[in-house]
């Protein structure tokens, strides 16, 4: 299948072709940064998931797909980013941000790690007509040892974060 544009379908990723693209980002190896790969987890395990969504575990690699979609000519409407933070808000706080809402003078703290990744999250949104929602939970300081497995308070702000994407984008409970 070939668009009138020239962009060959069949060989874009699943995930640029999405209406919707929800990316839960963070390393289920230590500790309660696995909370944006438990919230779809429990996305994909609680609710049916439409054909024009893509739901996605990103781990650590949320960079390569932003730049992938930053200089494809096919781009989801909607990016949805699930991560966990330290700003210093109550343990467990689920709260959905825009990239605007980033902190200046946190930036560097925000989990994904790099002024970067959160340029490209602002370029994706004005200037490839993007919408960027971010879902947030505050996890206090993240471990620097492995330790698989989420406190019990991330464990419940899942769930609530969980519903919360749910509910934005109604869906269906299996």
């Amino acid at each position: 299948m070939v668009l009138e544009n020239s962009v060959d379908l069949e060989v874009l990723p699943a995930y640029c072709q999405a209406r919707v693209l929800i990316l839960g980002v963070g390393n289920i190896l230590f500790g309660d940064d696995g909370f944006g790969p438990a919230v779809i987890e429990a996305l994909q395990g609680r609710f049916a998931i439409p054909d024009e969504m893509y739901v996605m575990d990103a781990g650590t690699g949320v960079r390569k797909i932003l730049f992938t979609l930053l200089i494809g000519e096919v781009h989801p409407s909607e990016i949805v980013i699930v991560d966990a933070v330290d700003w210093g808000s109550k343990i467990g706080e689920v709260k959905i941000i825009s990239p605007d809402d980033l902190p200046i003078t946190k930036i560097d703290d925000f989990s994904l790690h790099q002024i970067p990744t959160s340029n490209m999250l602002r370029e994706l949104q004005e200037h490839c007509q993007v919408k960027i929602s971010i879902v947030v939970c505050d996890v206090g300081a993240l471990s620097q040892e492995i330790k698989p497995g989420l406190t019990p308070e991330t464990a419940e702000a899942v769930q609530t974060a969980a519903l919360k994407i749910a509910t934005q984008f109604v869906l269906d409970p299996l």
